[in-house]
Formats: structure tokens, C-alpha cells, sequence
């Protein structure tokens, strides 16, 4: 057998040398990758010793924006302690703690996360699938490359949507002494301290996690293969056509390391760089610390000028910031530093210097500033060499103004091996004391340089979603049992030109597409007439009533009085002593919400409301024996209409039991006078508009999904009574309703909006108490909106401070403080209400407070929700423009805004 010829032409035997030179592969970059398999049961990694292990945690940080510098100092006090205290000190084989952060610019995660959120029943409705493409969509409108928009206010820099993920990895590597603990052994030390590490954490109010091998998988999978060609190119592709294999049913041989990477890594020494799908990685080490890093340094909120944004948030684009922690003896750190001391012998100004530097250690060390080895580096990528080096001039242009001196890529000779080393779990202690890349740094600085500092994300339950400032979802659900401490009661404040009517459509459309609410809308304006229309075209029946003189529509106020006899509670109006007058009054003031409903005392209060025409002076007449008197006759008018065999008890009854009383010779003549002046007061409501409105006997509304109640003629001026005794009708009416359907799964959503100019009758305030004190049990939250709160009243304290949730956009300085006549707010929610701002036709940003979420959020609809709620005269006009030219609907013409609003959004 022979050789082909080589180009000289001559012939040569084949040997078994050539054969093998045949078979020889180049080095694999696998071999370099320390994972070999993952346990399941204990969650850790085996290591390429075979014996040595590791955990992985994610993080999610605290939200630190507008945040007082005392809150920063005991925030960073405080992960100092965790670092010191949770993690052993071993001489043999010290722990590692590696923190990473980087930032992912999809939203995929949190798409599914979002999409599998609605319970089956109600994710498979038709409007909760059209609103999660809508959803899907705009997602993927706002990650998109470049961003969704510039936010020239506040950040300074492009839009994107993304996820900030902070992975943390605990690990030791033993040594090779002939003397290696059992595997058990390991798994069982790795995860005591694991243990303690989470709880650390926790007590400062930091989330951490066990992440599992799918986890890890998922995260670097798409990093050493990132433009995978059986994939067009896309990670997220990736992972759909190589998921993670599992944990069960694994081949002879199996090497995790060995499924991270698809295509062949290469190393190119004259760029210091890896190769991974033709795509140059390389890392940045940090020499140095230039000063004392400030708390938060890479991810905390700094002010800069006019603008506010976090270091890391100008890093190229898929930097990830690696930093490894040695948990090294103190005592051995010690006797370093003191062996300096010592060395530092002579009167030179150096030796001096060295010694007070050493003493100053010293000094530190012993009030509990530990002394740890940190390796501080960045991992950084390109399409090319020119888009890497342009990224990595742009990363040392950011590191030197901000206290770090990175080693350079011409002078730094160990890249290449930097680049594995810094990788999860492959930093070896015993390397690093050659290559000489760690420095010591006090565990105060440490805290201070730890990506822990972040922006709030908000509870993890995606009814309701925002985005903080770094265009990371931000979601709560006050309708999840886990998010509320006490109810889901919420005042929404916006002043004019805020953006409330968007915020409130954008919410009802979340609320039905994750839990199918019944919603009542009560509101003055046709602000939702549209949105009504929207819902009817998705499967979802909506009954819209507008109070106008052609319309009929009746609301008795006292429609539920006949209830009263069923009670058989009576009253006689010739008895007003102190101890009856004690009995009927005095339990309205017991607001206990395992009592039944107070409806004598409601129907008090609505014709309180017609006897005074809502005048405060007026109502500031009435005694207690004028209250007491009020009672008897919607008694008395019960007890009429029952007889009679009607249904209904109208305001004319309770006219006529006013002069039934009237009439009565027993009773004191200033009594009869002053029930006679009541029902006169009363008799207003029995005519012209008022008596179409509340003097006519009431037909039960049509079960409807939604319910769009419009004030109409009612919210004009000059009506103020008339609107607010429709209220109180409206809100009884939807009462029978929640107590009807109180055994079904599905909640109920009041809405009222407009608040400034339907509820701020004091005597209002104290109805909307009464009457949602049982609506927790029923499964139903009273929801407001309002421009502002300076038209409330003092009295309206009780039911502001009854709802746990506050939503406020924008609020000026002097909304803060009518915010804190109704809510007393500490430095930090002040701090979080005045940092809010907008920027139009972008976002809006506000603020939610409530027991169990304080954060500040940025609210950037769907282009849909814009639409539909646009009601300003220009934007009318544009809809009629739209509707003339393709000859459509109104709704129809709202569609094609929201496509027009999304085109534009493309071309910023």
C-alpha cells in the first residue's frame, strides 16, 4: 500500500506514525471546562476531580431607585455581614464565591412566564389569547435591537427591553493530599453552607434561589454558541432545537461540559481572543482599584447631571461582569499583612508610609472589615475584531473615570487563559497565586461592588405589568392572594395630562386577559366607551348605560328597604330617647367586617344627601335626633309599601312618611316641623330629572361581563346632588350583585373614575366604607381614579386609608403633600413619588405603594391601549379623519391608530 504522492513527486510507505497523526484532533476546549455532571437531588455540580462540587443561585436584587443614602449605608452594611459571616473560613481548600451579571435583551422568559399566568379556565378565553399576542407582540416590539425608544429624560441611552440576571456560584476545589472526603461528605458540607448563604440573604431582603442544571445549561449554552448556524443564527432557537437532555436516562460517558459547546471554539493569540461561531470573545481583568468604590457601584441608580442611570447600564451590550471571591482565613491575612509591617523597617518615608498603611489595615480588620482576595473581570463580545475592539475601548473608557484600572489587551499576556478561568467554577486558588490576578479588598468594598443593588422587578406575578427604568418587566397582582396583606383596594392618582385614562384602560385589559373579572365602570366623560366596544367584539357581553333624560334608567335609593322587615328591626318615631337613639346610631361605628351590612345605615346617608342637597352646612344641622327621625321614616315608607303589596320603596314613600310623621299630634311640634322640612328637602327628587332618575321603581341590570356605567347629564355642574345620590344608587345596586355571585370563582372590579368630581362628599366617603367593609369576603375591590386629591375631603381619610393600594403617576410636589393628609409617607416614599417623570409620547412613570410592593415603574402600554383611550379633541378628530377615509367603524379606526402608533415606534 502507498502513500499518495506528495508535491515532490516521490513515493513513500504508508506508517502506522502517519495513520496515527490521521487520528489526532487538536486540543479540545471542552477538556478546559471543569463541569462533568449534576445531581438532581442535591442540586450541586461535580467538578472535573471528580470529588470537588458547586451550587448556582440566582438573585434577584433589591430595588434601590431614589433611595436615601442612610437606606444605601444599612442596605450595604448589611450584604457585608452575609459575605463575612454565611460562608466558612477553611485553611485546606477555600470556598469561592462567584457573582456574575449581564444582561439578557429578550423577553422570551418572561413571555411564557406571562402567557401561562390566567388559571386554564380563564387562559383559554378568547380575549385572554387575543390579549397575550398583543402582549407577545409588544414584548417583542420593546426588545427588539436598538430599543423601543431614547429616553432622553432620565437614563439617557436607548429603551430596550431586557432582564438583568445575577447568578452567584459557591464552590470549593480540594486539594489532591491523598485524604479526599466521601462525595456524600461534600454534597452535604456544599449545601449546609448553601443553606445559610440563601438565609443570609434573605434577612437583608435579597432574593436567592437554587438553580438547578437545566438552569445552568440554559445560561451558557447560548453563550458559547452564540450565532449557531443550525439555528439561523438565534440562541432561543437554540434551546428549542437542543433543549437540556434532563437529569434521568443519561448515555455511558455523559459529560455536561461536552454539551455546551456545537461548533469548534478556537483561541487567536494575536487578538487574545476565543472564537465561538466565527464570534470574538474575549475578557477584561481589573487590575486595580483606583478609589473606594461607591455603594452600588456597577448597578445602583447614580445621579449624573440631569440624568439618572447605573454603570453597568453603558457596558457594551452582552458584558458580563464576573467577580470571584475567596473566602481566605483572616488569621493567615493577618499574618501577611503583619509580615509587611515588619518588613517595613527604617526611617525612609516609604517604610513609614507602609507601616501606617499596615496599621490602618490592621486597625480596619479588627472592627470586622475582612481582608478577601477578589478577581474582578469582564467578559466581553463582538460580531468582529473591529466591533470588539470598539467595545472594548468603550468598556475601558467607562472603567477608568469610575475607579478601575483594567490591565489592558496589549499588556495583558494571560487572557486567553483569563477567559477560562473566570468561567463558573473553574477559578482555581492555587493558579491564581502564580498568575497573581486576585487583590485584596475589604469585604466593606466587596458589598459595595456586588450587583445586589438593582432596580425593583416587583412581586413575580404578572397580572398587571410595567417596567422599571432599565426596561425590565416590573409586575404585581393586587388580585393575587400572595401580593396583598389586607385587600385589593386601590386609589389610582394621576394629574391632567399623566396619562390615567391610558394607565386605567391598560390595567382593565390586563385584569380580564389573567382573571376575568365582572367590572363595573362608573365614570364621567364616555372615557371607556370604546374599550366597552373592544371588549364586545372578544366574546365578552358588555351593558352600557348613560344617564340622560331620553334614556330609562331608574336608580331608587331606597330600593332595598323592604329588606329592613325581613331584619324586623323597627322603630317607633314617638320614641326618641337617648337609649333608642343610642341603639340605632351608636353600630354604624363599628366597621368590623365579619358584621352583616349596614343597609339602614347607607339608605341614611343617601337621604341625608337629598334633605341637604349635599351642602356640608346643611348636613352639619342635622342632630342626632334628626338622624334618628331619617331612619324611621325609610322605616315607616317599608312598612307602607309592604302593606300595599309594591315591590319597591320610591322616594315619594319616603316623602309621604315625612309628612305621616308630620302630621302626628304626639309628637313635639319642633319634631313635626323639622320632619315636614325633611320631606320638603326630599321632595326635590320626585320630579323633572331627579324624579325620572330616583322615583321610579328600579329593574335589575342585565348580567353582563362589563358594565359601563356614564354619569351623562349628571356630571355636569349644578347637579352635584343628583350625581351623588346616583352614585350611592348605583353602588347599592352593585352590591346586590357581588353578593349574588359571592360563591363563584370569578372577582369583581368597581371602578369609579373621575374621583375629584363624583366622591368628594364627605358624607360619600363614609357611604363607600360602609358599603365595601364586607367586599373582601366577596371577592370584590373598589377601585378609584382621580386627578387629585385636593378636592377630597378630610372625611374621606377612612376610605382612602381603607385601600392598600396606591397607584400615583407624575405627582408634583404639592400632590405629595395632599398624598400625606390621607397616608403618612417616610423620606424613602416621598423620595420615590418626586423621582417619577415623563417623557410624552414614551412613558410615563409612577409610583405603587402597598404593604407588600413599594417600587417606582414605568408604564409603556400596548399601542392598543393608547388607542382606545384617546379622548382629547384632536384625537376624536383623527378617529372621524380615519373613519371617512376607509369608510369604517369607530373601533375599526381605533385598530388602525394602534397599528400607526406601532410603525412610528419602528422608525425612533
Amino acid at each position: 500500500m502507498r502513500a499518495k504522492k506528495s508535491d515532490q513527486g516521490d513515493d513513500a510507505p504508508l506508517t502506522s506514525a502517519s495513520i496515527k497523526r490521521q487520528y489526532e484532533r487538536p486540543p479540545s476546549f471542552t477538556d478546559l471546562l471543569p463541569w462533568m455532571e449534576y445531581f438532581p437531588e442535591s442540586k450541586a455540580f461535580l467538578l472535573e476531580d471528580g470529588i470537588s462540587m458547586g451550587a448556582l443561585f440566582e438573585v434577584t436584587p433589591i430595588g434601590c431607585e431614589a433611595r436615601t443614602p442612610v437606606f444605601m449605608s444599612q442596605l450595604r452594611d448589611a450584604i457585608q455581614i452575609a459575605i463575612n459571616e454565611s460562608i466558612p473560613e477553611r485553611d485546606d481548600a477555600p470556598w469561592v464565591l462567584q457573582i456574575y451579571v449581564q444582561d439578557e435583551p429578550r423577553l422570551h422568559r418572561f413571555n411564557a412566564l406571562m402567557e401561562h399566568y390566567p388559571p386554564p379556565a380563564v387562559r383559554a378565553s378568547d380575549y385572554s389569547q387575543y390579549y397575550q399576542s398583543v402582549m407577545a407582540s409588544h414584548l417583542q416590539a420593546i426588545s427588539r435591537a436598538g430599543g423601543l425608544f431614547e429616553d432622553t429624560t432620565v437614563t439617557g441611552s436607548r429603551w430596550q427591553g431586557q432582564q438583568r440576571r445575577i447568578r452567584v456560584v459557591l464552590y470549593r476545589r480540594l486539594r489532591n493530599n491523598g485524604k479526599s472526603p466521601s462525595m456524600l461528605e461534600m454534597e452535604e458540607a456544599l449545601n449546609d453552607v448553601a443553606i445559610k448563604w440563601i438565609a443570609s440573604l434573605a434577612s437583608v431582603g435579597i432574593k436567592a434561589r437554587r438553580a438547578d442544571g437545566q438552569a445552568f445549561y440554559e445560561w451558557l449554552l447560548p453563550w458559547f454558541n452564540p450565532r449557531p448556524g443550525v439555528a439561523c443564527g438565534d440562541p432561543q432557537t437554540l434551546l428549542q432545537i437542543a433543549p437540556y437532555p434532563g437529569d434521568e436516562n443519561l448515555p455511558f460517558g455523559y459529560d455536561f461540559a461536552e454539551q455546551l459547546t456545537l461548533s469548534m471554539p478556537r483561541s487567536d493569540e494575536a487578538t487574545a481572543s476565543w472564537m465561538f461561531d466565527n464570534m470574538p470573545h474575549t475578557v477584561v481583568t481589573v487590575q486595580s482599584l483606583r478609589r473606594t468604590p461607591d455603594i452600588g457601584h456597577f448597578t445602583a441608580e447614580r445621579q449624573a447631571g440631569d440624568q439618572v442611570f447605573s454603570l453597568f447600564d453603558r457596558l457594551p451590550e452582552h458584558t458580563v461582569m464576573a467577580m470571584s471571591i475567596t473566602i481566605k482565613p483572616q488569621d493567615t491575612t493577618r499574618n501577611h499583612i503583619a509580615q509587611i509591617k515588619r518588613a517595613a523597617v527604617g526611617d525612609s518615608a516609604e517604610a513609614s508610609i507602609t507601616r501606617e498603611d499596615a496599621e490602618q489595615v490592621e486597625r480596619e480588620m479588627a472592627q470586622g472589615n475582612k481582608l478577601y482576595p477578589v478577581n474582578l473581570a469582564f467578559y466581553v463580545r463582538g460580531e468582529d475584531h473591529k466591533a470588539l475592539r470598539a467595545n472594548l475601548n468603550r468598556l475601558n473608557a467607562l472603567l477608568l473615570p469610575n475607579g478601575l484600572q483594567p490591565i489592558t489587551q496589549e499588556a495583558d499576556l494571560l487572557a486567553l487563559d483569563s477567559y477560562i478561568r473566570n468561567l463558573p467554577m473553574a477559578f482555581d486558588v492555587e493558579l491564581d497565586k502564580s498568575r497573581r490576578r486576585s487583590r485584596l479588598i475589604f469585604s466593606r468594598h466587596i458589598a459595595n461592588l456586588v450587583p445586589f443593588y438593582g432596580r425593583s422587578r416587583g412581586t413575580g406575578h404578572p397580572g398587571m405589568v410595567f417596567y422599571n427604568r432599565g426596561a425590565e418587566p416590573l409586575v404585581f397582582d393586587p388580585l393575587h392572594r400572595d401580593d396583598r396583606k389586607k385587600n385589593a383596594h386601590m386609589l389610582i392618582l394621576g394629574p391632567t395630562g399623566a396619562g390615567k385614562s391610558a394607565l386605567l384602560v391598560y390595567l382593565l385589559q390586563q385584569m380580564m386577559a389573567r382573571h376575568r373579572p365582572r367590572v363595573f365602570i362608573i365614570e364621567a366623560g364616555g372615557s371607556f366607551s370604546l374599550l366597552g366596544q373592544h371588549f364586545a367584539g372578544h366574546d365578552l357581553s358588555v351593558n352600557q348605560i348613560t344617564l340622560n333624560p331620553n334614556v330609562d334608567v331608574s336608580l331608587p335609593p331606597f330600593a332595598d328597604a323592604l329588606r329592613l322587615l325581613e331584619r324586623r328591626q323597627s322603630f317607633n318615631p314617638l320614641d326618641v330617647n337617648d337609649t333608642a337613639i343610642e341603639s340605632s346610631l351608636d353600630e354604624e361605628d363599628v366597621e368590623d367586617e365579619g358584621g352583616n351590612r349596614d343597609i339602614l345605615g347607607e339608605m341614611e346617608i343617601a337621604a341625608r344627601i337629598m334633605i341637604t342637597g349635599g351642602d356640608e352646612r346643611e348636613d352639619a344641622r342635622l342632630t342626632r335626633a334628626d338622624r334618628l327621625l331619617i331612619r324611621n321614616a325609610i322605616f315607616l315608607a317599608a312598612k307602607t309599601v309592604k302593606e300595599t303589596s309594591r315591590t319597591q320603596v320610591i322616594t315619594q314613600d319616603v316623602v309621604e312618611a315625612f309628612r305621616d310623621i308630620a302630621a302626628n299630634r304626639e309628637l313635639p311640634e319642633h319634631r313635626r316641623n323639622r320632619a315636614l322640612e325633611m320631606g320638603d328637602g326630599m321632595a326635590l327628587f320626585c320630579s323633572g330629572l331627579a324624579g325620572h332618575f330616583f322615583n321610579r321603581p328600579g329593574q335589575s341590570w342585565p348580567e353582563a361581563d362589563v358594565t359601563i356605567l356614564e354619569m351623562g347629564m349628571l356630571a355636569r355642574e349644578g347637579y352635584e346632588d343628583q350625581l351623588t345620590v346616583a352614585y350611592l344608587s348605583m353602588m347599592s345596586h352593585i352590591n346586590d350583585l357581588v353578593e349574588r355571585h359571592q360563591h363563584d370563582d370569578r372577582p369583581t372590579l368597581v371602578v369609579t373614575d373621575e374621583g375629584h368630581i363624583i366622591t368628594t362628599n364627605p358624607l360619600l366617603a363614609r357611604y363607600v366604607v360602609k358599603i365595601t367593609k364586607m367586599w373582601r369576603k366577596l371577592g370584590a375591590w373598589f377601585w378609584i381614579a382621580t386627578q387629585n386629591l385636593e378636592d377630597f375631603p378630610d372625611a374621606s381619610r377612612k376610605m382612602l386609608n381603607m385601600m392598600e393600594w396606591w397607584l400615583c403617576l407624575v405627582i408634583p410636589k404639592e400632590e405629595v403633600e395632599q398624598i400625606a393628609r390621607f397616608k403618612d409617607l417616610n423620606d424613602e416614599q416621598r423620595n420615590l413619588l418626586l423621582s417619577a417623570r415623563k417623557e410624552p409620547g414614551k412613558y410615563v412613570e409612577g409610583v405603587v405603594l402597598a404593604d407588600k410592593v413599594e417600587a417606582l415603574f414605568r408604564n409603556v402600554p400596548p399601542a392598543l391601549s393608547l388607542a382606545l383611550a384617546m379622548t382629547e379633541k384632536h384625537e376624536k378628530a383623527e378617529r372621524a379623519a380615519i373613519m371617512r377615509e376607509k369608510n369604517c367603524t369607530e373601533l375599526e379606526a381605533v385598530y388602525e391608530i394602534a397599528r400607526r402608533i406601532e410603525e412610528s415606534r419602528k422608525r425612533e
